[in-house]
């Protein structure tokens, strides 16, 4: 079964759509992970099958091939592990796939499912935004960063499960808004 998951490559100021694409199918159980990804995106295998088991969830029995599209960007850093993350557990039949139509999603994933922060967050807002998307999920650290943006709800995540029952329409995280004068003057006080 295949589900498509948006996110986006950051490159200095710049995000660039990433469409993260997870198919589960037969043959030998292994993931493998195609589309110029870095050694921090291939490691994203390990902490991604880690942090499904120890949120709840199952690995898949099969192969799975998560694919990274355009394929002729490079794609850096630990972002890309939540959307892998639910995607594959889509893919796999272990949540609803209808949720994820309108959603990007950024975040790196502990090995317990705890979902951290990443850089980029704000030029992956801005990219979303301005393709159509209806919400970004991100790490509950970067919300406020991301909640700048316009026209675009912002979820804080985090858990891997917190993002898989928000998509599946099972739990209710409010949307964070950031007045950016808010954070200058945070910035002025430190």
């Amino acid at each position: 079964m295949l589900a498509r998951v948006f996110s986006a490559a950051v490159w200095g100021v710049d995000a660039h759509p990433v469409e993260v694409e997870v198919n589960c199918g037969h043959g030998e159980t292994a993931m493998v992970v195609v589309g110029l990804p870095d050694t921090a995106v291939k490691e994203s295998r390990d902490r991604v099958k880690t942090a499904v088991e120890n949120s709840g969830y199952r690995r898949p029995i099969g192969r799975t091939t998560v694919n990274l599209a355009p394929a002729d960007i490079k794609k850096e850093g630990p972002a890309f592990d939540l959307p892998m993350a639910v995607g594959l557990l889509a893919a796999s039949g272990q949540m609803e796939a209808d949720g994820l139509e309108g959603t990007w999603m950024t975040g790196e994933l502990a090995l317990a499912g705890d979902v951290r922060p990443v850089k980029g967050v704000l030029a992956v807002a801005l990219a979303a935004a301005a393709l159509g998307a209806r919400r970004l999920l991100v790490p509950a650290e970067n919300a406020r960063e991301a909640g700048v943006v316009q026209g675009l709800e912002i979820i804080p995540v985090a858990s891997l499960r917190a993002a898989v029952e928000f998509v599946a329409g099972t739990r209710d995280i409010a949307p964070v808004t950031t007045d950016p004068r808010s954070l200058l003057e945070h910035d002025a006080d430190s």
